[in-house]
């Protein structure tokens, strides 16, 4: 069989969620090393402990998110390629070859890559029922979209929440402080802390990552709207597919990563809703 012909070593869906999991992880690392910068930052304003390794250990930190921020992209560079691979695979039958496989594996941690199991059936990632093809394609493209849409959309809420009640509590801090702070010294150090906590928000990018999210959360809609439009009765044309994917996956490269936990929070209920309204079998209904 064609499946067997073409199973690989290594498990593909397995790898890219691997990578997903470590460019969250080493994310997750970076915004807590730029974190640290600003406890350390606050705690020699206010009680002038460390002062002296203080800037060494400011750099030293925010060098380290840096490296820890570049090596979180080069995983979820190569996870989203490798997911593009999978979906084109799931949608028009297209083999990932062996060649691609060794040139992302040899990109990937040699632990990593032993850890792997060998590929021993295709994952069901998606609910479409169709055979491999254009329709298929497009149900995979809107079933992806729909996730996509939704759970940007609860990102870009939360980060706007985080950043609102950040610079909320900040100002809220440097007028009390104004009001009831009558040494000028203390005064002056809270302001620097004030300061500080807002330069945070814009350190740890909840702004950009309010505008990313929102914009993306937007545009799954409208690739979700276009493929909707594809499934009508009119036969469906290759090149249309294949066109979506692209914008799609294009469009998905360029967003932020979900949050694992996000993720866990919302799927039974879009799970539910998807069973329940945007299931194919409800298409037309």
């Amino acid at each position: 069989m064609a499946a067997k012909e073409n199973e690989l070593k290594h498990d593909p869906g397995l790898l890219c969620q691997a990578l997903f999991d470590r460019a969250k992880t080493w994310l997750i690392v970076a915004m807590l090393c730029k974190v640290l910068a600003f406890a350390v930052g606050t705690l020699v304003i206010f009680f002038s402990v460390i002062s002296k390794q203080a800037p060494f250990l400011v750099a030293g930190l925010t060098l380290a998110s840096e490296l820890f921020t570049w090596r979180s992209d080069r995983n979820k560079g190569t996870a989203e390629s490798l997911r593009r691979k999978l979906d084109m695979r799931d949608s028009f039958g297209w083999p990932i070859s062996k060649v691609e496989m060794s040139d992302l594996l040899i990109r990937i941690p040699k632990k990593l890559r032993k850890n792997l199991p060998v590929e021993s059936g295709r994952e069901n990632y998606f609910e479409s029922k169709e055979s491999a093809g254009p329709k298929r394609a497009v149900e995979n493209i809107r079933e992806s979209a729909w996730w996509s849409k939704h759970l940007s959309e609860k990102m870009w809420q939360i980060c706007l929440v985080a950043t609102i009640v950040l610079a909320a509590l900040s100002v809220i801090l440097l007028i009390a402080s104004v009001e009831t702070i009558r040494d000028f010294d203390t005064l002056s150090s809270m302001g620097r802390a004030v300061t500080s906590a807002i330069l945070l928000i814009f350190s740890l990018g909840l702004l950009r990552l309010t505008i990313s999210y929102y914009n993306f959360s937007n545009k799954a809609g409208q690739v979700e709207d276009q493929a909707e439009r594809l499934l009508c009765p009119e036969p469906i044309d290759d090149v249309q597919a294949i066109k979506l994917c692209h914008e799609y996956q294009l469009a998905r490269a360029a967003a932020p990563l979900i949050p694992t936990w996000v993720w866990k929070w919302q799927r039974n209920d879009l799970n539910e809703l998807w069973a329940d309204y945007r299931s194919n079998s409800q298409t037309g209904s």
